[in-house]
């Protein structure tokens, strides 16, 4: 059964700071999640297989959810790497580029594309993904509902078998309480028909996109997702697998634009919480800023996680633990991945986690 389980799906674009988050994981912890990650370029690579390469070297042996990154932008479409991408986005055929690209790696477990796409066609997409023994996923956006919803509905109740999940998609948002009724909406109207036991993931995120307002010490800054995903329980108790998503801490790509080294500053997970250690006016560096978060009543310091070991390291020296900003992002997801994979759960400090990371 798919999802069977698994209480977490993250959200997690192909870039070094999410990879390293999530290479870095525990075993036990990876095996309570199934990602869903957005196929893009990876760095300068020469082929989407880099890319593929890079996200099994960080989720080795396991399935993971793979879509196309809608949101890359495209610098240099005569780049060989750029151009293998835009032929994964013709829809020719049932998009037959993706269901072959697909076929070719044995871990991925693909979300259907739809764009232009009639009933027959996603019926088509279904069918080869099935034909390969594999599990697929529907990812629904809530800002860009597609307009054939009600054919791939159709589709999907066509196959026969629930042996796909979907994702409720509602991007960046600056309160995920505010999605409720749009969830609701979607499950208990155009989505009604979907098999019960189908598990439907609801996804978002509210990682602040400016930091200017959180200063002069440790901020302490909460996120509602679990509330968002306990209220949609509780008014679609009919549904028997609604799963927890969200982006990892991350938010989806934006426009590429000049910006300003952003002011160091550490960021620190808990359960329903971002802890932002930043301090302009004193000058903090990455050292004080850690220190600031080792210091906080919010603090764990017993995860055995690679994330606060480099927390850690940072209060010693920056050189042994974290000295850019993408290393601050790389912690943040490690951490924030394992807490949200074990949410629930009691109490994480010194638990037996079955191997160590490795550098």
């Amino acid at each position: 059964m798919v999802l069977e389980n698994k209480g977490y799906v993250p959200t997690l674009a192909i870039r070094a700071s999410e990879m390293n988050g999530l290479q870095f994981l525990p075993g036990a912890t990876k095996e309570r999640m199934t990602p869903c990650i957005l196929l893009a370029p990876w760095a300068n690579s020469s082929s989407l297989e880099k890319s593929i390469e890079r996200v099994e070297k960080a989720f080795r042996g396991q399935n993971y959810f793979l879509d196309l990154d809608r949101d890359y932008e495209f610098t240099n479409l005569e780049n060989a790497t750029q151009q293998e991408l835009v032929g994964l986005l013709d829809p020719e055929n049932a998009f037959e580029n993706w269901c072959q690209f697909v076929a070719e790696h044995e871990w991925i477990w693909p979300c259907i594309q739809t764009r232009g796409q009639t009933e027959s066609e996603i019926r088509t997409q279904i069918e080869r993904y099935q034909e390969a023994g594999r599990a697929y996923c529907l990812r629904v956006f809530l800002n860009r509902l597609p307009s054939n919803l009600g054919d791939v509905v159709n589709a999907l109740a066509a196959s026969g078998v629930a042996d796909y999940a979907i994702v409720l998609e509602g991007g960046w948002t600056n309160d995920p309480l505010s999605l409720a009724a749009a969830f609701d909406g979607l499950i208990g109207g155009q989505l009604q028909q979907i098999d019960a036991t189908v598990p439907i993931v609801l996804s978002c995120t509210s990682m602040p996109k400016m930091f200017s307002d959180y200063d002069g010490g440790v901020s302490r800054v909460p996120f509602a997702n679990r509330n968002l995903v306990d209220q949609i329980r509780q008014r679609r108790s009919n549904r028997t697998r609604i799963i927890y998503g969200d982006w990892g801490s991350t938010r989806p790509r934006e426009p590429s634009g000049f910006a300003s080294r952003p002011l160091d500053r550490i960021d620190y997970p808990t359960d329903m919480t971002w802890c932002i250690a930043r301090n302009k006016g004193d000058e903090w560096d990455f050292q004080r800023a850690a220190q600031a978060i080792v210091a906080s009543p919010e603090w764990d310091g017993d995860l055995g996680i690679w994330g606060e070991e480099m927390i850690e390291n940072t209060t010693i020296n920056e050189e042994l633990g974290i000295d850019t900003p993408q290393k601050n992002v790389a912690a943040r997801v490690n951490i924030h991945l394992h807490r949200q994979a074990f949410y629930g759960t009691g109490d994480l400090g010194g638990m037996n986690l079955d191997e160590d990371w490795q550098d």
